[in-house]
């Protein structure tokens, strides 16, 4: 017997990825914390400090993704499917914001000393 798939508007099911995205947020967030008390324990070594703050860029960019597809979600309940922008709009980094309007690769940065959040 085949089980049939709910069907419900795309809307809904996008509403349903942003809750998921929103719920990994926390749970980086979470990680987050435990990286930052590790690593004030820790002895100060630059490199690992800066590669903690991978956790942060992390929690930002599922975060950004989760503003990305409620704006989706809004404008498929709107039935504007082109309206992109708004979506786009809705990100704070700007890097993310340029990959998912579809914009090319950047170019990577010169290395520059480390900032991090013990500085």
């Amino acid at each position: 017997m085949n089980a049939v798939a709910p069907v419900r508007p795309l809307a809904a099911s996008l509403d349903l990825v942003a809750e998921e995205i929103a719920e990994l947020v926390e749970l980086g967030d979470r990680v987050q914390c435990v990286i930052s008390r590790l690593a004030a324990a820790a002895p100060r070594d630059a490199i690992t400090l800066v590669d903690a703050q991978v956790s942060d860029l992390l929690s930002q960019r599922l975060a950004g993704l989760t503003a990305f597809v409620r704006a989706l979600a809004e404008a498929e309940r709107s039935a504007d499917y082109a309206e992109i922008e708004a979506a786009v709009r809705a990100l704070t980094l700007a890097e993310q914001a340029r990959r998912l309007a579809g914009g090319a690769a950047a170019r990577p940065l010169d290395p520059v000393d480390p900032v991090t959040f013990w500085d």
